[in-house]
């Protein structure tokens, strides 16, 4: 008998996990966090040669989203772990 520990089978001999469908929201998370930031600094860098009207029909849209997403946070928390 081997005294090495056997790896789950979602794993491969090299500690790749395999795909799976499940869903993962810590994960779903992290990307659109990420797209989001993206997003932001592409908007960034049109502002910098926007008008004045232009900038705060911008910045009224963007502080839309947020209270947008900051409202579905608190009616939809993630769940602990």
């Amino acid at each position: 008998m081997s005294s090495r520990k056997r790896l789950p089978p979602e794993r491969d001999s090299k500690g790749v996990t395999a795909m799976t469908d499940e869903p993962d929201p810590l994960y779903d998370q992290t990307v659109s966090r990420l797209l989001r930031r993206e997003a932001l600094r592409r908007a960034a860098a049109d502002l910098n040669t926007a008008s004045p009207p232009a900038l705060e029909s911008t910045l009224a849209r963007i502080s839309a989203e947020v209270t947008e997403e900051a409202a579905e946070r608190q009616a939809h928390p993630l769940p602990p772990g």
